[in-house]
């Protein structure tokens, strides 16, 4: 499998506290299979337990069984990156912090667990046997993410100076937006995009998980029927329609519809959306909306309305399952 170009999202987990009931979401959602039945395996030292999940035999994510009560149940992100030592002190010099020091797992690679200057946290992972994400951008496999901060000129900076991305507007109204691109490729493979707009003000910065769906309604009607919610309805964009949910547990991710960007092959060199999508946390988990309402100003990556907004809960570290990687 090819590696992914540093800072594109190579891979996700679910924090979790019942990975069997997690697996049984999932599994009817997207169509998951999962390692050894929910026993989960452990990577080694500093990694918890998990249940790999892939699609049609290849890897698509991670639902990691959580150590600690106090951790919020949600999903996080990894972003790829050649030189783990290096882009820790990238991350320190441009005003984030290292939350947890790089742990080995095994021969899969190397992870550590950082936070931009606003506070939204992310895992980096440099890849030894295990790249990351098998298949993207086809129906129940990752599509996009993007990150709520408060202070746009700080995530625009701090990105950039960790990640070397270029940033990019939408070619519509999407407020103060922003995409990233990888500067040799031109890619998007992420977006920024601000809390204030159109979650409350309490809201701490957070990531949010998108994944493609063959369709939103269909996706929606089955999270209902497992357990889950639905945080933020359906929202036309161009070209695609998305929606929040919470999953039977309560973490939350979005789900995206409409033409996809990549050719389901394995995600290697940045194989991520060209198209963006839309919003939420990672670190965290959203408040329902209540009503379905469209929400109000417009970020989104792809276009339109932001997401739904989130209870006020601190964001957490991405999972780390990285055996499953």
């Amino acid at each position: 499998m090819a590696a992914f170009a540093e800072g594109s999202p190579c891979w996700a987990d679910a924090t979790l506290p019942d990975l069997r009931a997690g697996e049984r979401f999932y599994g009817e959602l997207f169509g998951w299979t999962f390692t050894e039945g929910g026993a989960g395996t452990d990577a080694g030292p500093g990694f918890p337990r998990h249940s790999r999940a892939y699609l049609d035999g290849r890897p698509i994510a991670a639902l990691v069984a959580k150590r600690d009560g106090r951790m919020p149940t949600a999903w996080g992100v990894h972003l790829a990156t050649p030189d783990l030592a290096g882009t820790l002190e990238k991350v320190r010099r441009a005003g984030g912090t290292v939350l947890t020091e790089p742990v080995a797992a095994a021969d899969a690679g190397r992870s550590a667990t950082v936070a931009d200057p606003d506070g939204a946290v992310f895992a980096v992972w440099q890849a030894g046997e295990r790249p990351g994400f098998g298949v993207t951008d086809v129906p129940g496999s990752f599509c996009w993410t993007e990150v709520y901060v408060r202070n746009a000129d700080a995530a625009d900076a701090f990105y950039p100076a960790v990640f070397g991305y270029e940033l990019q507007a939408p070619p519509f109204d999407a407020g103060d937006f922003k995409a990233w691109t990888l500067p040799e490729s031109g890619r998007q493979v992420a977006g920024r995009a601000i809390v204030g707009d159109v979650l409350p003000p309490e809201m701490p910065p957070h990531f949010l998980v998108y994944f493609r769906v063959g369709d939103v309604g269909d996706a929606l009607r089955t999270v209902r029927r497992g357990g889950g919610r639905v945080l933020v309805d359906r929202q036309e964009i161009p070209g695609a329609t998305f929606a929040v949910v919470v999953d039977n547990q309560g973490a939350a991710f979005a789900v995206m519809d409409g033409a996809a960007a990549g050719d389901g092959e394995p995600a290697g060199a940045g194989a991520a959306r060209d198209e963006p999508a839309q919003d939420e946390p990672a670190q965290g988990r959203p408040a329902a909306t209540g009503d379905g309402e469209p929400p109000r100003g417009g970020s989104a990556a792809a276009g339109g309305g932001a997401s739904g907004e989130r209870a006020a809960e601190p964001p957490s570290a991405p999972a780390t399952s990285a055996d499953g990687t």
